[in-house]
């Protein structure tokens, strides 16, 4: 046995202080009164109680004594830890990742039975027997410095709450041996988690093997062909032995959008697509939930988030000089608000406040610059002739600037002469339409996501605007252009850290320059006056397998008590000599007023 307070023995004075006090002659109040023959018995038995003769009733005497003695043995605060010398310091690793909100078959979960075996261990803090807390979680983290005072350490466990990130064990047992490196004495590292969290420490297992279905990807883009409409992607995985049949719910701002029935063989991974969900109303949040209709052990998997904001207008700049067909092209798109200059009016000032910049006949100097399709006039003009009744040959369909079009019809009168450059400076360049070796139209993309489009056509010499393929081919080439600014909102994994732009701000909880969310849900972000909302999700399969729970060749397992019992099983030692005294006591005082100690 160890007494963690050994300090409390002073308290062994007090001893001889309890006697003098039995021994001490209680004065009698003088009275008067009429016969003393009603009085002879108390008078002799007065005369008897000489000094020794106090000693009669040692009873009494040895029970308060004793009593004492309880109390002092309680404040030095005994312990039958043999594994725990005097001088030893010790690095408790909480695990507080997303996998401990799981629920074990008794209903407590597992970061409950987590915190209880920490408040047990740290009841052995002392003066000679100091411990440290590190939190487990997206990245180790120091709770609680080296102290050996219980008190704070359990007001530093009431304060940490698991969280629904992942994290790597072997980080936080690095960092608990740097922490134990200028530590002198014994070093002790413990591990409690739902797993062994590593070789060479005391792991403290809580968790057994658990059923679960969980979302592993969340996500959504629109649709090349038709920017007002999208498809959803949602990957589902089962990590139990039997097979779950239930439904995938589709929610969009709390509203239902659609319901699929889902069976989920044991062990088995599907994906399931919504496609041609439309684009929402410009007033909606554009938030987009995922939900699996199952009651398994770790709810926190069952629901995913992801962000369908509402389609953007993007802001197009027209510099031609009365261009007809190009106004009516770029009026029927509903996804665009454009604006009309004159080739005189141009400044690059202008062009940076628009998504894309429509060159009808018109070539700035710092072009590449701006998302641009140049028409008629471009910047990979060739010297030489105008190629005179050009026939397109070569269409590529898949290029999103093509798709659904019809143009191996079209007449042309002549087209000028472009010239394909080769890859340079980081930028790709390709020609989706040709007329056998000779470029109709040129795409180019930069690294960076700059990019441009040529179409070396004068509209005046053909009879492309008056086809149906025209608007087409504009509406789709200036969605392709502007895809890389396209607002499809941000989505990113609980305990990930992201970095704030400047003026960019996180409404709930307050934060700026960066932003590590640690919970699931939705945050908005502000800049400028603006709103948008990020998603937060776990989406991980180390966290969703509950079946990772097998304890190691050096891991010891808590014993799983019933819960009406799991709060007196727990107490320490000095709290049974304290609650022991208190029943001694009690009984003394019964026996004393029942006369039986007097």
């Amino acid at each position: 046995m160890t007494w963690l307070q050994p300090w409390a023995a002073w308290f062994l004075a007090g001893l001889p202080l309890i006697v003098l006090l039995y021994l001490l002659k209680v004065r009698r109040r003088p009275a008067t009164v009429s016969t003393l023959i009603f009085w002879q018995r108390v008078l002799e038995e007065h005369r008897r109680r000489a000094l020794f003769q106090k000693l009669r009733h040692l009873f009494s005497l040895l029970l308060h004594l004793l009593i004492f003695a309880i109390i002092v043995a309680a404040l030095a605060r005994p312990t039958f830890d043999r594994l725990v010398e005097n001088g030893t310091s010790t690095v408790i690793i909480l695990d507080i990742r997303a996998r401990m909100h799981a629920t074990e078959p008794d209903g407590e979960t597992r970061s409950a039975k987590a915190f209880r075996l920490a408040r047990q261990k740290i009841r052995d803090a002392g003066a000679s027997r100091q411990f440290a807390i590190l939190t487990l979680g997206s990245q180790p983290s120091v709770a609680a410095s080296f102290t050996g005072n219980e008190r704070t350490l359990d007001e530093v466990l009431q304060r940490i709450g698991t969280t629904d990130a992942s994290g790597d064990g072997t980080a936080a047992i690095r960092l608990a041996r740097e922490l134990l490196a200028a530590r002198p004495g014994q070093h002790r590292i413990i591990g409690i988690s739902d797993s062994p969290l590593g070789d060479g420490i005391e792991n403290l297992t809580v968790g057994t093997p658990r059923e679960n279905v969980s979302i592993t990807q969340f996500a959504t883009r629109s649709l090349p062909a038709s920017p007002q409409t999208s498809e959803i992607l949602v990957e589902l995985h089962n990590f139990g032995t039997q097979s779950v049949t239930t439904n995938l719910e589709l929610r969009y701002d709390d509203q239902l959008l659609d319901v699929k029935p889902v069976t989920l063989v044991a062990g088995e991974k599907i994906t399931q697509v919504f496609p041609s969900v439309p684009r929402p109303r410009a007033s909606a949040r554009g938030w987009l939930t995922a939900h699996l209709d199952v009651n398994d052990a770790l709810m926190l998997d069952n629901t995913a988030r992801a962000v369908l904001p509402p389609p953007r207008p993007l802001r197009v700049l027209l510099v031609t000089n009365n261009n007809v067909f190009l106004e009516k092209a770029l009026a029927a798109d509903p996804g665009v608000s454009y604006e009309l200059i004159s080739p005189d009016a141009w400044s690059d000032s202008i062009a940076s406040k628009f998504d894309v910049i429509v060159h009808d006949d018109h070539l700035p100097a710092n072009w590449s610059a701006h998302h641009s399709l140049f028409i008629k006039r471009t910047p990979f003009d060739k010297a030489g002739p105008e190629i005179e009744h050009p026939s397109i040959t070569d269409i590529d369909a898949e290029h999103p600037a093509l798709r659904l079009i019809e143009l191996a019809s079209t007449t042309i009168l002549r087209a000028h002469p472009l010239d394909l450059p080769s890859p340079q400076e980081g930028w790709s360049y390709s020609a989706p339409l040709r007329s056998f070796d000779n470029p109709l139209l040129i795409v180019a993309e930069q690294r960076g996501g700059h990019r441009t489009a040529a179409l070396g056509l004068d509209l005046a010499a053909t009879d492309l605007p008056l086809r149906v393929a025209f608007p087409l081919l504009i509406t789709n080439t200036i969605h392709w252009l502007a895809d890389a600014r396209e607002n499809t909102g941000r989505a990113v994994r609980a305990g990930e850290s992201i970095p704030l732009s400047g003026g960019e701000s996180i409404v709930d909880p307050p934060s700026s320059g960066f932003f590590q969310p640690l919970r699931n849900g939705f945050y908005e972000a502000r800049r400028d006056g603006q709103s948008e909302w990020i998603a937060v999700n776990t989406f991980s399969e180390d966290e969703s397998n509950l079946r990772r729970t097998q304890p190691s060749a050096n891991s010891s397992s808590a014993v799983v008590l019933p819960p009406a019992l799991t709060s007196f099983a727990s107490w320490p030692i000095w709290r049974w000599l304290a609650f022991g005294a208190l029943a001694l006591f009690t009984a003394e005082w019964s026996l004393f007023h029942r006369r039986r100690t007097e």
